[in-house]
């Protein structure tokens, strides 16, 4: 990982979340950034059980599958892009991409759609690496770059992230959650990404400092 573009990430992310954290107490009804609203500890308190108890089975899966080794390495940079992601890609996905007031069927269609685009975001079956030889950025070399890996791992990882998006979105407009706060989604996605650190911390996939 690039420290710098680490820290430009994470700075963005603190901005974004001091914003957010402001209109939820001074005026959550100024819609400015989505779900910025009061939320129930009980909804939170659900929110990151459930998410924790998807990572368990995941956890588990992978160790019955024999898998388990085929996690990416990463180093320490990885943890405050873990937590600062998870603010940001709730802000995005369970905040502006959902269609919340056209009727429950195109919200859970949405749902399900964006949950999709979501997993399939994430690397798991696929890989992009700039070729040496190519120009950065034409077609030819994005082409050259980018291959498919349908690897057990790779569709594995990739269905549980699309349950856990689900399980996001889920959270945020459940009864428990009445004013369909992000604080739900956002503390089980950072309590996820924390929890999958350790996990690849404990398995020796933390390799380097940096």
């Amino acid at each position: 990982m690039n420290p710098v573009g680490v820290a430009l990430f994470c700075v963005v992310a603190l901005w974004l979340a001091r914003m957010w954290i402001r209109e939820a107490r001074e005026n959550p009804d100024a819609k400015a950034l989505p779900g910025a609203t009061p939320c129930p500890w009980l909804a939170v308190v659900i929110a990151v059980a459930g998410t924790l108890v998807l990572l368990a089975l995941e956890t588990w899966g992978e160790i019955r599958l024999g898998i388990s080794a085929d996690q990416k390495d990463v180093s320490w940079l990885a943890l405050p892009m873990f937590i600062a992601a998870a603010f940001t890609e709730e802000v995005i996905f369970r905040g502006y991409l959902v269609a919340e007031k056209r009727g429950n069927a195109a919200r859970w269609a949405s749902i399900v759609l964006f949950s999709l685009i979501f997993a399939l975001m994430h690397d798991h079956l696929w890989s992009f690496e700039m070729p040496e030889n190519r120009s950065a950025g034409t077609l030819a070399a994005i082409r050259d770059g980018f291959s498919l890996n349908f690897t057990l791992k790779g569709f594995f990882s990739t269905g549980f992230i699309f349950v856990g998006a689900l399980w996001f979105y889920f959270v945020r407009f459940f009864k428990w959650n009445p004013n369909a706060s992000l604080l739900a989604p956002v503390a089980a996605h950072m309590a996820k990404n924390l929890a999958v650190f350790l996990i690849k911390l404990a398995q020796g996939h933390v390799t380097s400092i940096l």
